[in-house]
This record gives C-alpha cells, structure tokens and sequence, in this order.
C-alpha cells in the first residue's frame, strides 16, 4: 500500500492504532479545554447550533440562508435529528466531526511517503495548539476545514497517490470549501495542477477528483446566483455587514499586513520551525512540499485580498489561518524530522517555542471575558426545554439570546424580536410566553 511507502519502526503503533491515537488524544484536548471553563469563540457558535437544530426539525438545501456556507449544517443537523436536539449533544458532534478530520492530515502524510514517526509529529504540531483545539471544542467548522484542507494540499501533491485516494481527498475538500471561504484557494490551485495531471496520465481518477475540487465553490455560486440575484451575493452581504460595524478596511496598509502579522503571533512556534526547515531543504523535500505551500501562500493570498476589500471574517480573524498554520506546521515538522541527524538540536528549539506559544495563548482564552458568559442563558434555556415551554419570544440586549435558544433546543417555537443594542447581562434576553 501506498501508506507504507515511508516504512516504520519496530514498536510503533499500527497504522490503525496510530489514527486512533491522534482522534483520541485531539478529542482529549478538546474535553480538557472545555473542562478548564472555555465554552465558546463568540455568539456564533451558539447562532451555528440554532440554524442545526432548525435544519433538523426542517431540512433545507441552504439552512441558514445567510453567507455561511451549509456543510457544517448539514451534518451538524443530521447528528442532531438522529440522536437529539440538545446543545451536549452538538457540542460532541462537532467534537467527534473535527476528531476524526485531524486524522486526515496524518493519512495524507503517509500516502505522501512520510513515515510514521515523521507523519505522527507533523500532525500533533499542527493540531495541537490553543487555537485549534478551541475552534475543535467550540460549534464551529474551522478546525474539521483546516484538517481537510491541509489533507488534501498534502495528499493530492504526491505524485503516487491512486485514482480512489484522490478522490477522497477531493471530497473531503469538497466538504471544507461548502464550510469556510478560505478553502476556495486551495481548492483552485488544486483543481488546476489535479486536472493538469488527469490530462498528463489519462487519469479518469484524477479527473473526478479535479471535477469535485471545483464542484464547491461553482455550485455554490450557482446557488446564490439563483437564490439572491448575484453569484457574489455572500461576499456582499459580509463587506456590508462589515462595514455596518464600523470595521471597514480604512488603513489599507493595516488591512494588508493584518493576516502575516496575525501568522506570526498566533503560530510563532511554526513561523520559527518553517525558518528551521528551510535551511534543511534538499531536492526531495522541495519537490514533495512545493505544491502545498504554494496552497498555503494562495490561502494567506486570498485572505489579506479579502481583508483590503472588507470580505474578511469579522471578529477572531487568526480561525481562518487555521488551515494554513496546518500545512505549514507539517512542512516543517516533517523536514526537520527527516532531516534531525542534521540538526538534532532543532526539536528541542521548536518544542520550547511550542511550549512558550502555548502558555501565552492560554492566558487569553476567547469567550471568558464577564461580557462574553452565557452561563445565564444556557441554564434558563434548559430550564424551559424542562418545562417544555412553547410559543416563546425573545427580546435580546445584544446576541446573547442565540445560547438560550441553543439550550432551550426548539428554535422553531422562538419569535426572536429585534435587538436593544444594548449591553447584555445575565438577565437578558427578556423571555415571554405568546
């Protein structure tokens, strides 16, 4: 099998087990994270909840009718109307959904010919940071996109990868491009060096894994052409709402250099390791890592491009690096693995800044701030799920009101009224009974 091609060493795990490893120990991470008190990113999280539990009640192609794309929706919803529509149970989903994703990245390294030591190593350093295993904790589709993102930057770069796999990686690409916009660069430098490479070996695999790379975005579009007039509808619809906020891009050279600055202060640890690993580069290296990086620099492209026009994410804009701080953590654990004869003193450096970025990230955790608690919310939510109250209206401060309702878990019986603009407390959102 291709996965074998980079070997193994006597008593390492299997193959099997080593996957099993990594979603373990990332579904750990996440349970530890939320046991220390972090809950969420932002109001979002509990937004996203919300429109699952209403595409449960009521599936439908675009469940929030809104710019966010309906991948996360869909599956989302789909575990909700299955095992139920509580927010426990959305939380263990998205768990379980971005668990088995940060496998993706270690299979993709091993069909690319890292061994198992390399492919273990290279993962652990790209999913186990603060900001990931947030964004793998919170009801949010960040880290299950950058996982697939990074896998199929990854696996489709290697030459020897067979027609079936690349066309699971296609998918798994395919899913993270109707999640996050910031998949759509990979997924076009990927669909055009794929479908050079179909053409070029005659392949009918790497034909449909070129086919489903563009599928994503174009359908997407089509979609929003049909629904709303214009194929760039969602794009509008954020650099509005962006604007609204008063976070327009008024400095351009701030909004240029906002996503490299972001780079280096949320992953210094991998700004320093690729550093390391560049000066390690031999020819081999080189070719099997030239068409990832040049994902990641498309990815970094597109998001400071989006930021100088206001399309950008509007608040905790270091998530949408997410994916490019994967593959670049990869890239350069796996040279420097390779390579460590060369440089045995080299882990050591990068495992100390690991350690110093963790700490420093830890002490600014998202969500935690007095303003941000929704611990209020969450337990009248609950409590009216226990009375089974129906025919609610909602009055919300701010945006406080969409962890009442995640709890509550019936979004369908919640008339939300407009917003007070106002600053929320744990009182709100006011709460009534038609």
């Amino acid at each position: 099998m291709a996965a074998r091609r980079g070997g193994s060493s006597p008593g390492l795990p299997s193959e099997a087990s080593a996957c099993a490893l990594i979603a373990l120990g990332y579904a750990a991470a996440c349970a530890l994270v939320l046991a220390l008190g972090f809950d969420h990113v932002s109001d979002d999280d509990y937004a996203r909840v919300t429109i699952a539990q209403a595409f449960a009640h009521r599936p439908r192609l675009d469940p929030s009718g809104t710019s966010w794309l309906p991948f996360p929706f869909w599956a989302l919803g789909s575990a909700l109307a299955i095992v139920g529509r509580g927010l426990a149970v959305a939380r263990g989903a998205s768990i379980a959904l971005a668990s088995l994703a940060a496998v993706l990245p270690y299979l993709a390294l091993r069909r690319a010919g890292s061994d198992r030591p390399r492919a273990l190593a290279a993962t652990a350093f790209a999913v186990l940071s603060p900001w990931s295993v947030w964004l793998g904790a919170a009801t949010v589709p960040e880290s299950f996109t950058a996982s697939a993102v990074a896998a199929a930057a990854i696996g489709l770069a290697a030459p020897h990868v067979t027609g079936r796999a690349r066309v699971g990686f296609a998918l798994a690409l395919l899913a993270a491009c109707l999640s996050r916009y910031e998949a759509w660069p990979v997924a076009a430098v990927l669909a055009v060096a794929v479908g050079l490479r179909a053409r070029r070996e005659r392949s009918a695999g790497a034909g449909v894994a070129a086919a489903l790379l563009a599928a994503g975005p174009l359908a997407w579009m089509a979609w929003n052409l049909h629904a709303h007039g214009d194929a760039l509808h969602f794009f509008v619809r954020v650099s509005r709402f962006k604007r609204a906020l008063g976070e327009g891009a008024a400095d351009p050279v701030t909004a240029l250099l906002l996503y490299p600055r972001l780079l280096v202060t949320t992953r210094p640890d991998v700004v320093l390791a690729c550093a390391l690993a560049a000066t390690r580069l031999d020819r081999a290296l080189l070719a099997r890592w030239r068409l990832p990086l040049a994902c990641a620099a498309a990815q970094l492209g597109f998001l400071v491009y989006g930021n100088l026009r206001d399309g950008a994410p509007t608040h905790h804009a270091e998530r949408a690096l997410l994916g490019v701080i994967f593959v670049l953590a990869a890239f350069a654990a796996d040279v420097l693995v390779a390579t460590r004869a060369r440089g045995p003193w080299l882990g050591a450096m990068v495992a100390a800044a690991w350690l110093a970025t963790t700490a420093h990230a830890l002490g600014d955790v998202p969500g935690r701030s007095p303003s941000e608690d929704r611990a209020a919310q969450i337990a009248r939510g609950r409590a009216l799920h226990a009375e089974g109250a129906t025919g609610l209206t909602v009055t919300p401060c701010a945006y406080e009101h969409f962890a009442l309702i995640a709890a509550y878990g019936a979004p369908e019986e919640v008339m939300v009224e407009p917003s007070r603009n106002v600053a929320a407390t744990p009182a709100c959102p006011a709460v009534a009974r038609r």
